[in-house]
């Protein structure tokens, strides 16, 4: 049994996780009450931005929040009902925002998402999923000249990071992307940026890897978990298991389960929308990020997705039909041909932390429970790090340099 791990979560992060650990060779259980890949990870933008270097919260983030408490249009809203609820999680957030806690947060952000496509490789040759990754960069496009001002700064401090970047005029965007409308006037590529063209996919062909090498997918729900002397008992809707290590890849429902172990994570659905577009007459090659309006238009394998928009409603409150219209006039203003008659809807809940940064780690008293949740916005390009690290964590690497990859994520933190 000490070699047992039960993986509780089969999202993008909970199969990274599976992955790694089966390959370590390690016996491991998938529980989830969704079909693998049918959770958040199903709804992603598909983007794989190793470049990613900075947190939500920013100390230039203040100016921003009449918009978001104001405009039902804007990139993030607070719905009033959802505001007593969420007051403690936004004032956290707020005082993230410092020049201090947001450079912090910056490098956690950077040790994550730096080598995400090395971390990633082994796990996409062990599920033979290599023709979902397209490696061919990402467009930050500019619609207006004050928003590419205001990107200056990042793109000072990108490039003392030695972030690969080229600024890119109107001329230059449609050379990559002709599909573009003319409005957008400048931008910048990141070559070593990509895509992953079927994110649910991905996870399915994870996971059914980690099956066919021994592991196990129980379908259901976890009510506890309970650490014993020497193992783990988790207590199911169908039975109980015991186990050497459990791994919580539960997203916005973690602190369910460790709240009865003496712990609480600040964690806030931030709802993410998309549409898809099927017979969509854009031609597009990669990932492009409309930066004033943070909406996002990825070519998947079974059409054109447009995922934006971040909302603070809660778990319960139904979709918030307008942002669903909204998408749909975002992607007709970016691609002026594009036809949108056919598509279909997606809302889903990222699990947010204040500081942007995930949940990672054994709980401390409780070494044999491990967190590996709470990515927010950046889970597909995070998990691949986040599988890795859990898996030296299983494996008793108690070396200070295994020590120092997860203690920036510990949930103690908080």
């Amino acid at each position: 049994m000490k070699d047992d791990v039960v993986v509780i979560g089969a999202g993008i992060v909970g199969a990274a996780c599976a992955a790694n650990l089966v390959l370590a060779g390690k016996k491991v259980t998938i529980i989830d009450r969704l079909l693998p890949g049918e959770g958040c990870s199903f709804g992603n933008a598909g983007g794989l931005s190793p470049s990613i270097s900075f947190p939500l919260a920013t100390p230039d983030m203040f100016k921003h929040i009449p918009g978001w408490l104001f405009d039902p249009d804007g990139p993030l809203v607070v719905a009033w009902k959802r505001i007593p609820a969420a007051t403690p999680w936004l004032i956290k957030f707020l005082r993230q925002g410092t020049p201090a806690k947001s450079a912090l947060a910056a490098t956690g952000m950077r040790k994550m998402l730096r080598a995400s496509f090395d971390d990633y490789l082994p796990l996409f040759t062990f599920a033979g999923a290599e023709q979902l990754i397209h490696k061919v960069g990402q467009l930050y496009l500019y619609s207006t000249k004050e928003g590419f001002e205001q990107e200056k700064s990042a793109i000072e401090a990108r490039k003392s990071l030695g972030i690969e970047q080229l600024i890119l005029d109107s001329k230059q965007l449609r050379e990559f992307e002709p599909a573009l409308s003319p409005m957008f006037g400048s931008g910048i590529f990141f070559p070593t940026h990509g895509h992953c063209s079927n994110p649910q996919q991905l996870v399915q062909m994870l996971i059914q890897a980690c099956i066919q090498n021994g592991a196990k997918f129980i379908s259901g729900s976890v009510q506890r978990i309970a650490p014993l002397e020497d193992s783990v008992l988790i207590h199911t809707d169908g039975n109980s298991i015991q186990t050497g290590q459990v791994v919580l890849a539960t997203g916005v429902w973690s602190n369910e389960l460790i709240q009865p172990l003496g712990w609480k994570a600040p964690l806030e659905s931030q709802r993410g929308y998309h549409i898809q577009i099927a017979h969509s007459g854009v031609k597009a090659t990669r990932n492009v990020l409309w930066s004033e309006k943070k909406t996002l238009v990825t070519p998947m394998d079974d059409g054109l997705r447009v995922a934006g928009t971040a909302e603070i409603a809660g778990l319960n409150a139904p979709p918030t039909r307008r942002r669903f219209a909204l998408l749909r006039d975002l992607a007709q203003q970016m691609y002026p041909t594009v036809n949108v008659e056919q598509t279909s809807e997606w809302m889903g809940h990222r699990p947010c932390t204040p500081d942007s940064l995930p949940v990672i780690g054994p709980l401390p008293n409780n070494p044999r429970v491990i967190c590996a949740f709470g990515h927010g916005h950046v889970g597909l390009t995070g998990a691949s790090f986040t599988g890795r690290v859990v898996r030296d964590i299983a494996m008793g690497g108690l070396d200070k340099h295994t020590h120092n990859e997860w203690t920036p994520f510990s949930i103690e933190r908080f």
